[in-house]
């Protein structure tokens, strides 16, 4: 536990003493939180609201224990006892949420504006509908921008008796449910440009000097042969750096190798074995259902390449189909890998270090932008509503924006290329000309080309701030590298893995994508209905550098994190039946004197919409 916790204190830029970890250690096994990064979260909750940004001490670790911890096991243990929430306006905490608590007092009012997406009793929440239809109401009369065309009045209402999202809330709009960075950064933000200056966007996902549009893009015409190909290029990119990083040149050449030393499979150990991992079934993997391809030059090809993998002596692991990995173990019998290592870490190439002359205010939003039940695109108001208020330079969308899965998108008495345009004009009226718009469409975009990765769709009218991406797409922005996709692979990678004491799940996720260098690294793809394309994944897909910040939305849980010094943020969906979120964070230039680390450089929070 201390090891974990040394390793999320250091993300943050902590350097707590030895005797402060053990303190931690001991009271994260006291209050059952078995999940490092939650232990710190809440600790970089309430020093924020309480000691300043202070670093953890023996002396100021009590207090923690005293407000945040004994105070969030009171709350459980009043919970079972039968306590009911009363109100509305005080819901009851569990412990089951990291940020959930920071430290204050039940009646203290900063605990709305920090309250996670905790467990409610939602029979007890009751919020008067005609008046939250009424408020909503007001607010489009006074300003639609754009409203769905459709064959029948009734079309883009909702049924009588569905419950929309806005009934079953945990929480109010503007609660800030996620918080990360620099202390001083987020106490002294306004979260709103300083500047009218438009944001120059230069692309740098390229091939052969270009960035992937519907007039370049080729598919359709993926064969096997080319797939099998484009597998290979892959394993021969990654598998010598990872032979690299754990062995290095010389340490490589006195191990024993599968298949070239057949002659000591029976060994007792010591047997290295570089691969590619496959599932049985083309499915989740299991301790009993990966098999490893070996590839190598000089093996016969009547010989099978493939080894099934035991890991009933290994103790650490997470793999997951289509990832190249370093193996070692030995083999007792047949085709059976006794693994006993599994490395899957190379040299990443750093990001560029920030270049930016004065602070960048950036928000960034992931559709759906509707609710399931209607097309009347509420959440987009309210975030429009928002941006109004608070003039970012840079605003980031990524879709869908209109799901071909959508219940009522077969109603439109217009093409989806009509109705997404009036949409893109709405947002950029609301917006003006001084905000830079990237805007990255889903393959499940009833408009948008169904294969991945995925090309942006053309617009008839054009706009100077506008900037339509592919996904997924790797931009520079007055001196910060930006990565971003608006594919769901954390949820894929997560759905599919393998893993045995790998540590925190988010974290070994954006990892995977790091040291296998792709936006999207699993093969087959985690989803039946992707269009996944080899040949255009292995052009324009591909994260050979680390950027400054990388955009994952995903229907996991939001999160805010920092991994090899890279700001990986999830900023949730609009559209979501728990309460649709969305991410603001800022980037400031670098101070002199101070380590150059993105820690102290950003500043980032997750909203309620």
């Amino acid at each position: 536990m201390e090891e974990e916790l040394k390793q999320q204190f250091d993300e943050m830029g902590v350097e707590p003493a030895d005797s402060v970890l053990g303190r931690c250690a001991e009271l994260a096994i006291t209050y059952n939180i078995h999940d490092a990064t939650e232990f710190v979260e809440q600790w970089m909750a309430f020093s924020l609201s309480h000691l300043h940004g202070e670093d953890p001490a023996i002396e100021n670790l009590g207090d923690f224990e005293r407000k945040v911890l004994q105070l969030r096991k009171d709350k459980a243990c009043s919970k079972t006892t039968g306590q009911t929430v009363k109100s509305y306006g005080s819901p009851s905490v569990q412990d089951t949420n990291s940020l959930a608590t920071y430290g204050v007092m039940e009646d203290d009012p900063m605990l709305d504006d920090y309250v996670s997406e905790s467990a409610v009793d939602s029979s007890a929440l009751h919020t008067p509908k005609a008046k939250k239809e009424s408020v909503r109401s007001s607010n489009l009369k006074g300003g639609v921008l754009f409203s769905p065309a459709s064959y029948t009045p009734q079309s883009a209402k909702r049924k009588a008796g569905l419950e929309t999202p806005s009934n079953s809330v945990a929480g109010k709009p503007g609660d800030i449910v996620d918080t990360f960075g620099h202390p001083k950064l987020l106490a002294g933000s306004s979260w709103q440009s300083q500047m009218e200056h438009t944001v120059p966007v230069t692309q740098k996902l390229l091939h052969n000097e270009a960035s992937l549009t519907i007039a370049n893009l080729g598919y359709m015409n993926d064969l096997l042969t080319d797939r099998c190909h484009n597998l290979r290029v892959r394993f021969d990119q990654t598998g010598p750096a990872l032979v690299d990083k754990k062995l290095g040149q010389a340490g490589a050449a006195e191990c024993i190798w599968y298949p070239q030393d057949r002659q000591v499979l029976q060994s007792a150990g010591g047997l290295h074995a570089l691969g590619m991992i496959h599932s049985e079934d083309d499915g989740p993997l299991d301790a009993h259902s990966a098999f490893m391809a070996v590839l190598d030059d000089d093996v016969e090809d009547e010989m099978d390449p493939t080894l099934t993998l035991n890991f009933s002596r290994v103790k650490s692991a997470s793999i997951f189909p289509g990832q190249v990995v370093l193996a070692k173990g030995f083999i007792p019998r047949g085709k059976t890998f006794m693994v006993e290592e599994i490395h899957t870490e190379r040299k990443l190439t750093p990001a560029t270090p920030l270049q930016i002359d004065r602070k960048l205010q950036f928000v960034v939003a992931s559709g759906p932008f509707t609710d399931s039940t209607d097309l009347f695109y509420e959440p987009l108001h309210d975030l429009l509503k928002y941006l109004k208020d608070h003039r970012p330079d840079v605003l980031v969308l990524t879709g869908p924006f209109l799901d071909a899965d959508h219940k009522m998108v077969g109603e439109l008495a217009e093409t989806f290329d009509t109705f997404f345009e009036k949409m893109i004009g709405g947002i950029m009226e609301a917006i003006g000309s001084h905000t830079a718009v990237l805007v990255v469409t889903s393959q499940k975009d009833a408009m948008a080309l169904s294969v991945y990765p995925t090309p942006p769709p053309t617009l008839r009218r054009t706009y100077p701030n506008l900037y339509m991406l592919p996904d997924p797409s790797l931009v520079d922005l007055d001196g910060l590298t930006l990565g971003v996709t608006s594919t769901d692979v954390v949820d894929h990678l997560l759905s599919h893995e393998f893993a045995v004491n790998a540590g925190e799940r988010m974290h070994r996720a954006i990892n995977h994508l790091f040291h296998q260098g792709s936006f999207y690294p699993l093969y087959p793809p985690a989803d039946e209905d992707m269009a996944y394309d080899s040949q255009l994944a292995l052009k324009y897909a591909q994260l050979k550098q680390l950027p400054n910040v990388l955009i994952l939305p995903s229907d996991q849980r939001h999160f805010v994190r920092l991994v090899n010094d890279c700001l990986v943020i999830n900023p949730g969906r609009v559209a979501n039946k728990k309460g649709g979120t969305f991410a603001r964070f800022l980037v400031a230039p670098s101070v002199p004197g101070k380590p150059a680390n993105m820690f102290n450089s950003v500043a980032c929070q997750v909203q309620r919409i």
